[in-house]
């Protein structure tokens, strides 16, 4: 894998660990909860699926920093499938909240978990 695929499943990976710490760790803050239109009154019910939400995202970036890791120590086939899995996860995860509701494209959907998942698919096979 080139440097620039590195560099760009690492902004993926980065993305999503933000977004892991959004949705697990900070969700009742005013200000994230709000970000995800959730009214504190709501919180109580909403807490579990979002700390929910947020371990896929950390786990996600966790195959990539995997795979980046493999690619670093030689295994180079085994890294590159690891981030190729997790980009195209992110994708399909990206392309399924922006089917859901187009709104939240600007948030979370296209520019928040899609497009640096995009540009690293591109960017390791090209």
């Amino acid at each position: 894998m080139n440097i620039p695929a590195q560099a760009l499943a690492l902004v993926a990976a980065l993305t999503h660990l933000w977004i892991f710490t959004m949705e697990s760790v900070r969700f009742e803050h005013p200000r994230v909860h709000a970000m995800f239109e959730v009214r504190a009154a709501d919180l109580g019910a909403v807490r579990p699926w979002a700390f929910h939400q947020g371990c896929y995202n950390a786990l996600l970036a966790l195959q990539v920093f995997a795979g980046l890791a493999a690619v670093h120590v030689g295994a180079v086939a085994a890294g590159r499938a690891l981030v190729l899995a997790a980009g195209a996860s992110m994708l399909v995860a990206s392309a399924a909240l922006i089917a859901f509701d187009p709104r939240r494209a600007r948030i979370k959907g296209l520019i928040g978990q899609g497009a640096p998942a995009l540009a690293t698919l591109i960017a390791v096979v090209a």
